[in-house]
């Protein structure tokens, strides 16, 4: 319940804010491509488990205004147990985002996350809603922007499990953008702290090394 009311909440926002820009002051469509090394571990008292694996996903964004811009995200891998035995997991999700920029190097930020981890024995489906800070000074003529985010995850539904008692997010990484060409290359991690209906605290991480490279589709 509370993740469909962050969903229902968080999304007019955006929507509103998107209609109050003019539309001359709109940027063009950006497309990019992602190459991402991720990372998963998982701690159910048990032990540390963990899985790595490269995905492919794709971005599409757009700035509103001086100061508003909005994304959608898709994104999907296969991560390998480094122990032997263990299956493979499937990981999928989709992503709605927003950055609102209160001075040119620093904002605020916030999304809502969905996303399936699957493997041969089931799957378990996550509804996520963040909200952070950012801070993305340039340099170099500006060319070169460098990214810093720090954020909290308030809603983090997991079918299974409780809510998260303790959940954020944050990343590190540095864009390049020149003329109608963006490239950028971004450390995330997210990390989450559940108890289970027995008392015991599960502990998951999950971390992405993103290649991104887009393109800006020109203007109609």
């Amino acid at each position: 319940m509370r993740a469909a009311r962050a969903v229902g909440c968080t999304v007019p926002i955006f929507l509103l804010i998107a209609e109050a820009r003019p539309v001359h002051s709109q940027s063009p469509w950006t497309i990019s491509g992602r190459l991402a090394w991720v990372e998963e571990r998982v701690d159910a008292g048990f032990g540390l488990e963990r899985y790595s694996g490269a995905g492919l996903g794709l971005e599409i964004h757009r700035r509103l205004g001086s100061r508003f811009t909005v994304g959608l995200r898709g994104q999907s891998a296969t991560l390998t147990p480094d122990a032997s035995g263990g299956l493979d997991r499937r990981v999928g999700e989709a992503e709605a985002s927003a950055t609102l920029a209160i001075k040119p190097w620093w904002g605020f930020y916030g999304g809502v996350t969905r996303r399936t981890i699957a493997n041969d024995a089931g799957a378990q489906r996550w509804t996520l809603a963040r909200i952070g800070a950012e801070v993305r000074p340039t340099f170099t003529g500006d060319r070169f922007r460098a990214i810093g985010r720090l954020g909290v995850i308030p809603v983090s539904s997991v079918s299974g499990l409780s809510s998260s008692s303790l959940a954020f997010d944050g990343a590190v990484g540095l864009d390049y953008d020149r003329d109608r060409y963006v490239v950028g290359l971004v450390y995330g991690l997210e990390r989450f702290a559940f108890t289970s209906s027995t008392g015991i605290r599960r502990d998951e991480q999950l971390s992405t090394l993103t290649l991104r490279g887009g393109i800006k589709l020109p203007r109609r």
